[in-house]
């Protein structure tokens, strides 16, 4: 159109004679190229203006550029670094050679080689110094994952309190991010969202007239295999931003995880040899062989309460033999236990280690084992013949040379009768043989006991009241029974008598000893009758109450009768665990009280009582601890002294504050609140 336009403009001449065209023609002919020039200068100049404006119509911003030059636009880069702990792997780099860092030389990148998070804090510093050296006005915001999501899980939902860096025009020198160079991958796991969304918040709230948003990732199948979580935070991002993937992951090497350790379930005191379980999975495509799995033992007195910060553990270190394990196969996981044997009260660690490899985070795992002197269990048996709890007390206690670690406090009917929670505090698992009845008072009391982790093991005979047991220990405040009580049920003789009266139900740890002989085991017990449970009472009493159903908790079915009916439960209550035997010991019902499985039983029905009230053994690095202490020895300064790799330690005081309760009935707490980052050498 504009060749179009200047070609008829150039035809609009009327012929005119003239005497004085001779020197008109004459004064053409001198300027003719000047003539030419000017013409096509001024059509350059018309196509130019046309194809300006069809370029901006098509949405061209080069012109920015060329204001940006000049200082005329700003700039935000937003940087969201995935520093999750499989961003410590140091995998073979994509030309076949381990990567490795600026300061290193060639000969030791087998020694020092670039794990992915490096690589991505490589890419962040060329991005810097690359724009610290363009032309306009660059703001940088950097974020690492770790942070973004334990301050989402703090309730905060400020990008800027999340960012490393937040909204900072980068200078010349680019030294805004010397403090995010020198973190390393975090120990925890978590995914991009909580980033993202921040990141998204702070893009969209910051005005630019341009904005760049850098993902560094791995792109790990868990995160990106099905992104939809992810691709949500992304489309909450307005239409001007460009965002940019980097890829900082390698060919993945092979690679083994220690992912889980911890104690058998048992009774942990002070001289008796505890079972300690690893757990070892092969994430890579070929089969390890001869891995050795190396464990030490922490031991920490119980005298001992203050930690020295001049050493990387206060404890005294006792090495274990190296264990050697044959072969892992490809993509599977095998279990290898050992024992230790800690002859001293106190809560000691357990270390398990595995030679270094490509992400040398998940190589090592520890837990903790807290160890008691022998403590009591509280015996009662309502029986007028006393001969469950006999057994009881002769399977806990058999004297001897043998340590249980359980002391048997045998105790009459009457004991429950005044019975509160302070009346059980001091035992680890409560033994209730034969109660006709369980008072209202005795039932609020044992109610709140299992919650705060203690155990009670119910064997419910035949003198056993039903109609009071359920509206005491089964109503809408309360469910230390299975079930409601539905009226006793004989089992019939088996007509060949091939087949146990017991059977085994659901896997649990209270018989796992026991299935290795399968049903034979139980080849001599005897079954007459017990107690049934009503089925779907865990809803509502008035099949007309059209209000929510009452949350029970689940019910495993431990021992099934040969017919099918239960006869072994277990549920849990909080922290505690409520083991109920639909049957009594006084030897009417049943004889499994005087078999060699009765004796098996108890053992891991008390094991698994008195773990319930002990600390945890293992916590993640990004939870919450929660320590409940005695009036006596609480105070309102407590020292923190944060995990490092070298010593020394340096000690944090913080203070306590009071949380005022919600209601008049709640007592008030004392929070003590810390963050430390999970990065040893970048804490807040």
């Amino acid at each position: 159109m504009p060749l179009l336009v200047h070609l008829i403009n150039m035809l609009r001449h009327r012929r005119q004679r003239w005497a004085a065209m001779d020197f008109l023609l004459a004064s053409y002919r001198k300027q003719k190229k000047w003539i030419r020039l000017r013409q096509l200068l001024l059509l350059l100049s018309r196509l130019a203006v046309a194809a300006v404006l069809i370029a901006l119509l098509c949405g061209w911003t080069g012109g920015g550029q060329i204001l940006g030059s000049i200082g005329g636009i700003t700039t935000h880069h937003v940087v969201v670094l995935d520093d999750s702990y499989s961003m410590g792997d140091k995998s073979i780099g994509p030309n076949g050679r381990r990567s490795v860092t600026a300061d290193t030389d060639s000969s030791d990148s087998g020694r020092n080689a670039m794990t992915a998070y490096a690589r991505s804090l490589q890419t962040l510093q060329d991005l810097t110094r690359r724009l610290a050296a363009s032309d306009g006005n660059h703001q940088l915001t950097v974020m690492r994952a770790s942070r973004a999501a334990m301050v989402t899980r703090g309730g905060s939902e400020s990008g800027d309190a999340a960012a490393d860096v937040a909204s900072q025009t980068i200078m010349a020198d680019a030294r805004l991010i010397n403090r995010v160079m020198a973190t390393t991958a975090s120990p925890i796991r978590t995914d991009l969202v909580p980033a993202l969304d921040l990141a998204t918040e702070l893009v969209n709230s910051t005005p630019a007239d341009a904005k760049f948003l850098y993902i560094a990732s791995d792109f790990r199948e868990r995160d990106w295999g099905n992104p939809e979580r992810l691709a949500e935070s992304l489309r909450k991002l307005s239409a001007d931003v460009t965002i940019r993937m980097i890829d900082c992951a390698a060919q993945p090497a092979d690679n083994l995880a220690i992912t889980d350790l911890s104690p058998s379930q048992d009774v942990w005191v002070a001289g008796v040899p505890v079972v300690v379980t690893a757990t070892i999975r092969n994430y890579g495509k070929t089969v390890a062989r001869d891995v050795p799995l190396t464990t030490r033992v922490i031991r920490y007195s119980a005298d001992r309460q203050n930690p020295d910060p001049t050493l990387a553990l206060s404890g005294e270190i006792e090495t274990q033999p190296t264990q050697m394990i044959e072969s892992i196969p490809a993509g599977g996981e095998i279990t290898q236990s050992f024992q230790v044997f800690i002859p001293a009260e106190g809560t000691h660690a357990i270390e398990a280690s595995l030679p270094d490899d490509a992400l040398p985070v998940d190589n090592v795992r520890a837990c903790t084992l807290p160890l008691s002197n022998a403590e009591k269990v509280l015996v009662i048996d309502g029986s007028t013949s006393d001969r469950g709890g006999y057994h009881i007390a002769s399977v806990l206690n058999p004297g001897s040379q043998v340590q249980i670690g359980a002391i048997p406090d045998r105790q009459p009917l009457s004991f429950l009768r005044s019975a509160t929670l302070d009346t059980f505090a001091p035992y680890r698992a409560v033994y209730l043989v034969d109660i006709p009845e369980i008072g209202e008072n005795a039932a609020a009391a044992l109610t709140e006991y299992v919650k705060r982790g203690g155990g009670l093991a119910l064997f419910i005979g035949a003198d056993a009241n039903a109609a009071s047991y359920n509206q005491i220990l089964y109503n809408a405040e309360r469910s230390l029974l299975p079930g409601a009580l539905a009226q006793a049920e004989p089992l019939e003789l088996s007509p060949n008598n091939n087949t146990a009266d017991l059977q085994f139900g659901d896997s649990s740890s209270l018989v796992a000893p026991l299935t290795a002989a399968g049903e034979a085991a139980f080849a001599l017990v005897n079954v007459a009758r017990s107690w049934n449970l009503e089925k779907d009472a865990a809803n509502t009493d008035d099949p007309d109450d059209d209000t929510a159903p009452i949350e029970r908790p689940r019910v495993r079915n431990v021992l099934s009768r040969r017919d099918g009916l239960p006869f072994v439960t277990k549920h849990d209550i909080g922290r505690g665990s409520v083991v109920t035997v639909l049957s009594g010991l006084d030897g009417r019902w049943t004889n499994w009280s005087g078999d060699p499985t009765f004796v098996v039983f108890m053992l891991q029905t008390n094991a698994l009582l008195w773990s319930g009230a002990a600390p945890d053994t293992q916590r993640f690095v990004d939870s919450s601890l929660i320590k409940r202490l005695p009036v006596e020895q609480y105070t309102a300064q407590v020292t923190y002294v944060p995990a490092n790799d070298e010593p020394p330690r340096i000690p944090i005081e913080i203070a306590t504050s009071l949380v005022e309760p919600e209601s008049a009935a709640d007592e008030p707490v004392y929070v003590c609140l810390l963050y430390t980052s999970p990065s040893p050498r970048d804490r807040g």
